[in-house]
Parts: structure tokens; C-alpha cells; sequence
């Protein structure tokens, strides 16, 4: 993790499904360039719990040195809501936003665009991985240098989204903000909006479901504006 000042804020940013810490790379340049300390997390992807410790761990590592802004993307918004509490901010990027004693498992088929559905596979031991056509539902308005590197970098999955309700979500103790993307072919705009409704705050970007890619000026002036409150 990047060193920062004591009492300066930092950006904790938790990728999403079959992700890791390389699809925020023109996002911390971006945020670097406004003069903001930022580390990508690597979740495991062994199991949610495993994933939940994983942030767990580094905000609280971070919040020793300042104010930390947690931002999750897609699937990491699970396990940042079970184990982002020590967080002085959540953001949230098309991102699952749980509502205590929702199950999260149960309400995937309103989550998902039913077409992204096909383009997993699950081998016999539970580990999920992406098809080629995932890529379309992923990166549909993302420079295509960018969407076939990430493509390449795909990570087999083990982690479940919880069937067990989260009772005490991080965001609700927490002022939070959502960025819905608009032109998302992977999880629903309707259901971020629905999400959106609960944060602090919320805008729209028009981008695919990777803003990261697809809009990383616009969200890391967001971000940036996020990490000015704390």
C-alpha cells in the first residue's frame, strides 16, 4: 500500500468478479495526478469470506494512517458492505448494496442482464470462469486495447455471492456514494438506481459496466471529490 501522511485520506479501491487490482491502474494514475495516495486491492477470490477478510484487513491497516475511501466495484461491493466498517467513506460502482436481511444469492436473477448469465461456466468444484463473450457485456464502450487486456487477465472464481443475509452492511454506518452505469450490459441500471437510492450520494456515468476503462477521467474526479469530504 501506498505511504501516506498522517491524518491524509486515501483511496482503498476492491475490484469485482474474475478482476483483480490491475483493472484500476488508469484510475490511480488518475488519482495520482490530483495528488491522492490510492492502493488497488487484490481480493482472493477463494470464498466471500475469504474475500470480506481481505478488505477487512486492509482498511484497517489503512485507517492507522487517515481517513480511508473504500470504492467496490460490482461483486466487491459484497464484501466491502460485510468487512468495510473501519471506512470513513464508501463509494460504490455498479455495485451490490445489501440491505440488512436481504440475501444477496436470491436476488441475482433481478441483478444480472440475463444475457451476461450465459457467459459464465461452472466447472464440478464450484470454480466459475468467464467465456469469450463475456467480454461484449463487460467492456461494450471500453477502448478495445483495454478490453482485450483485461480479457486476458480473467481470474477463475471460487467466491459465492452469500445466500446469508449481511445484518450490519458497512454503509449504513457510513456515508456512501453510487455511480450508476448507464450503459451497464452486465448488471442492470434499474437495479443500481434501486441501490443508488440508499447511498449519500449518486451520479451517472455513461459507460459500460467497466468505468475503470470506459470513463476513468470522470471517475476519478468523482472519487477525488469523495476523498475531499473525508
Amino acid at each position: 500500500m501506498s505511504g501516506s501522511l498522517p491524518g491524509e485520506p486515501f483511496v482503498l479501491l476492491v475490484h469485482g468478479a474474475h478482476h483483480g487490482a490491475w483493472c484500476w491502474d488508469e484510475v490511480t494514475e488518475q488519482l495520482g495526478d490530483a495528488g491522492l495516495r490510492s492502493h488497488a486491492l487484490d481480493l482472493p477470490l477463494t470464498s466471500f469470506t475469504d474475500d470480506t477478510e481481505a478488505v477487512r484487513s486492509a482498511v484497517r491497516e489503512g485507517a492507522r494512517h487517515g481517513p480511508v475511501l473504500l470504492v467496490a466495484h460490482s461483486y466487491g461491493g459484497l464484501p466491502v458492505s460485510a468487512g468495510g466498517h473501519a471506512a470513513s467513506r464508501l463509494v460504490y460502482i455498479a455495485a451490490r448494496m445489501p440491505l440488512p436481511g436481504e440475501s444477496p444469492a436470491r436476488l441475482t436473477p433481478q441483478w444480472n442482464d440475463p444475457a451476461f448469465r450465459q457467459s459464465t461456466q461452472t466447472a464440478p468444484d464450484g470454480t466459475v470462469t468467464l467465456l469469450p463473450t463475456a467480454r461484449e457485456a463487460l467492456y461494450s464502450t471500453t477502448p478495445a486495447q483495454y478490453a482485450e487486456r483485461a480479457a486476458a487477465l480473467w481470474r477463475p472464481m471460487r467466491s459465492q455471492v452469500p445466500d446469508t443475509p449481511l445484518d450490519d452492511p458497512a454503509w449504513l454506518i457510513a456515508p456512501s456514494a453510487y455511480v450508476v452505469c448507464a450503459a451497464d450490459r452486465t448488471v442492470l441500471p434499474e437495479a443500481q438506481r434501486a441501490c443508488a437510492a440508499r447511498a449519500t450520494t449518486r451520479i451517472e456515468l455513461d459507460c459500460d459496466h467497466s468505468p475503470f476503462y470506459s470513463a476513468p477521467e470522470p471517475l476519478a474526479r468523482f472519487l477525488a471529490a469523495q476523498a475531499a469530504a473525508l
